[in-house]
C-alpha cells in the first residue's frame, strides 16, 4: 500500500535565505517613512503637516525683515520671504515711518522665543545679495505673518515658486489695511 502525500516539504537553502535578507534590506531603504530632516507637526490652524523647519539661534538683529542667524556652524544673513518692512538703516531712504517699530517687534518676537526656526520655500534659497530667503518662526508662529498682520510689513517681492504662503500673508495684509494698522495708517 502506498502512502498518500499531502504536500511536499521544500528544503530551505542558504541562497534563498540570502535572497530574502536582500529583499528585506532593500525594502526598508526604499520605504523609509519620512526623510530625516522632516517631522510631522501641527500648523497654527491645527492641521498636521510635514515640516522642513530648521532650528537656529540669533547672531545679530539687522532690521525688521533681515536677521543674522547661526546656521550650519556659521553666522549667515537671512531675508524674510515675501515681506518688506520700512527701512531703518538705508543709505538713500534713511529711517522710514514704522521702521524702528518693525525692527523692535522682530527683536521682541525672537528674543522672547524659546525656539526659533527657519523654513525654506521650494525655489531659490538665496537672493542676489547672498542672503538666505526664509520664513521665520518664533515658538511655531510665523514672524513674517505677524509683522504683516500688525501693519509693520507689507507683502512684497512675491517671486514664484517661493510663494507657498502668499495667501496667508495677503489675508494678513488685508486685515491690517482694514484696521489702519501701522504703515496702513499713514497717508500717502
Amino acid at each position: 500500500m502506498k502512502k498518500k502525500t499531502y504536500g511536499t516539504k521544500k528544503k530551505v537553502t542558504i541562497p534563498s535565505i540570502i535572497l530574502l535578507l536582500i529583499i528585506i534590506v532593500i525594502s526598508s531603504l526604499v520605504m523609509e517613512e519620512e526623510p530625516k530632516d522632516q517631522r510631522l507637526e501641527q500648523d497654527a490652524y491645527g492641521n498636521e503637516e510635514i515640516s522642513d523647519r530648521l532650528e537656529v539661534t540669533v547672531a545679530e538683529f539687522i532690521d525688521g525683515d533681515t536677521t543674522r542667524f547661526n546656521y550650519n556652524g556659521s553666522n549667515e544673513s537671512f531675508r524674510y520671504l515675501m515681506i518688506d518692512t520700512p527701512e531703518t538703516k538705508h543709505s538713500r531712504h534713511g529711517e522710514e515711518p514704522y521702521g524702528h517699530e518693525a525692527s523692535e517687534r522682530t527683536e521682541e518676537l525672537l528674543s522672547n522665543a524659546e525656539k526659533i526656526e527657519i523654513e525654506f520655500d521650494v525655489g531659490p534659497k538665496q537672493d542676489d545679495y547672498d542672503r538666505y530667503l526664509v520664513y521665520v518662526y518664533a515658538d511655531g508662529e510665523m514672524v513674517n505673518e505677524i509683522l504683516v498682520r500688525e501693519g509693520l510689513a507689507e507683502v512684497k517681492y512675491v517671486n514664484p515658486p517661493n510663494d507657498t504662503y502668499v495667501d496667508i500673508l495677503k489675508n494678513a495684509q488685508q486685515e491690517a489695511q482694514a484696521a489702519n494698522l501701522g504703515i496702513w495708517s499713514e497717508d500717502d
